[in-house]
């Protein structure tokens, strides 16, 4: 019989599902961020709503970086290359980016949307592409590395 012990160790205590709520309160802040930045300048200021993408992104990019390596994927590792992990990074953000862009011209096409209701439609799209480059790339050899010796020990 399964009792609630067995689900809390199985589902809520699991590693995967820690990283993966974390990965979420990050994401909502981020969300937070990029689109009260976009709001700001794409509403109040009449700024363009591919450069007030831009502008908002790259807000929440700065926060994602700083959140995700040190707190979702507690990525503390000294010996680890930074260079080449700021590169990864970037990289992954630079797809997510254009997948929010290409979602956002796709949808603000001859006013078809709300710019507010794309928005929210591209961020869903492009965190898809920032977790499974996040988890799998940037980070991903931290994660195998504590697996392992959490396994040893």
């Amino acid at each position: 019989m399964i009792t609630l012990k067995n689900i809390y160790n199985n589902i809520v205590n699991n590693g995967n599902f820690k990283r993966l709520s974390k990965f979420s309160c990050v994401g909502g802040l981020n969300t937070l961020l990029d689109f009260g930045v976009f709001s700001l300048l794409n509403s109040l200021f009449g700024v363009n709503y591919i450069i007030s993408q831009i502008i908002s992104y790259s807000s929440g990019t700065l926060n994602s970086y700083i959140l995700n390596k040190f707190w979702t994927f507690n990525d503390t590792k000294t010996n680890k290359k930074t260079t080449k992990e700021i590169v990864q990074f970037i990289v992954v953000n630079s797809a997510s980016l254009g997948v929010s862009l290409m979602g956002l011209s796709i949808l603000m096409k001859n006013n078809f949307m709300n710019p507010f209701f794309a928005k929210i439609i591209s961020m869903v799209l492009a965190q898809v592409v920032n977790f499974l480059g996040y988890r799998f790339w940037v980070f991903g050899s931290v994660i195998k590395s504590v697996t392992s010796s959490k396994k040893i020990a």
